[in-house]
């Protein structure tokens, strides 16, 4: 494989260097802003033949881009980076566009939102945020899912944490078909405005938090290694509440709960509580309580594959894709069982080539999202 790393102001979008690196690792993470840790030399160039200063590594205003045989395949924003001067290198410590949107906030005067199709909420606070990396919003997809959503003044929520909420929450109501669901995948990715020269980022969406197939099976020993399966009862829940927020008035706090008799039959009762600071209505915490009692109905199984060396690009196993799975393993005996990937870790090698290390859990866990 060939890999190039870039790095561009993101104010101006304009690519300033490209950089040799000595080690590179990347990650994509569901509702989460993935990471990169790229090590290069001091003193590497910049485009003009210059020396790469303090200043053309400036936090935030520096991003990053990690191009693979000619495909970009990852972008973020340079946070932090070390000085090892033993070795004379750099360590970058990049995290994925969603970073960004971790330090902005829903404002001191508050949000209300109220029946918006809920894609709508994210294209607003993107195109209305001023002085930003200029997400370009055109890739969001509506849900036809509608949903009122009130942040408090003084509240100040981070975005990212606003657009994970959103995009985890099952609980619109299609004013079609009057059926609850909604949810969806979202994507921060970057692109070329011109290639080579500047660079945009964008986001764009699923229709839906259904699981969508990547059209690979992975299995032992023929293009991948599974080191270990994890078995996780932590987040079984026979009983779960739902705590909301009240709306800035003396009204009552919000709150819903449920239980799974099946489930509490055959085991000890064990709870969950939700604290849904972001939900004012409570008919939108009876459906967090569906979901949380759906997702803690059975151990999670979560399963790592290593693939092989150069078999996969990172962009075939987004998390959010579903694969087949074949363990081999002589315990729990998986034979083409259906995953989800909710991570995916890619260490590059000195030599170019490339392993990604997929962390997978059972699409029955989603089971709440389908129709």
């Amino acid at each position: 494989m060939s890999y190039r790393i870039y790095l561009y102001n993101t104010k101006t979008k304009a690519v300033h260097a490209e950089i040799p690196f000595s080690a590179l690792s990347y990650s994509f993470v569901m509702d989460e802003a993935g990471s990169a840790t790229i090590e290069i030399p001091i003193g590497v160039p910049r485009m003009d033949g210059q020396p790469l200063t303090p200043d053309d590594l400036f936090p935030v205003r520096t991003g990053v881009v990690i191009e693979r045989d000619d495909e970009l395949v990852w972008g973020g924003i340079l946070w932090a980076y070390r000085l090892n001067l033993t070795n004379r290198t750099i360590q970058l410590s990049a995290q994925g566009y969603l970073s960004y949107w971790a330090k902005r906030h829903t404002g001191v005067n508050g949000v209300s939102f109220k029946n918006m199709e809920q894609t709508e909420m994210i294209r607003r606070f993107i195109t209305d945020a001023a002085n930003s990396i200029g997400t370009d919003p055109s890739g969001i997809t509506p849900t036809n899912m509608v949903r009122t959503r009130t942040w408090n003044p003084y509240e100040m929520k981070p975005l990212a944490d606003v657009f994970a909420d959103l995009a985890d929450d099952i609980t619109s109501l299609d004013l079609n078909t009057g059926q609850y669901g909604g949810g969806f995948f979202l994507y921060f990715e970057p692109y070329w405005i011109t290639k080579g020269v500047s660079v945009g980022n964008r986001v764009r969406n699923t229709p839906d938090r259904h699981p969508f197939d990547s059209g690979h099976n992975l299995q032992q020993a023929v293009n991948c290694e599974f080191a270990d399966i994890a078995v996780d009862g932590t987040t079984l829940a026979g009983a779960a509440y739902a705590v909301g927020a009240t709306d800035g008035t003396a009204s009552i706090t919000p709150f819903k709960s449920d239980t799974n008799p099946a489930l509490n039959d055959t085991m000890p009762q064990v709870n969950v509580v939700l604290n849904e600071n972001g939900i004012k209505q409570s008919s939108s915490l009876q459906y967090k309580v569906r979901s949380a009692l759906a997702f803690g109905s059975a151990p999670v199984h979560l399963p790592t594959a290593t693939t092989f060396p150069n078999l996969f690009s990172p962009t075939e196993f987004l998390p959010g894709s579903r694969v087949g799975v074949t363990t081999d393993d002589g315990f729990l005996n998986l034979v083409y069982a259906d995953y989800v990937v909710t991570e995916n870790n890619v260490s590059v090698a000195s030599d170019g080539s490339d392993r990604l290390s997929l962390t997978l859990v059972q699409s029955d866990l989603f089971k709440e999202t389908e129709d």
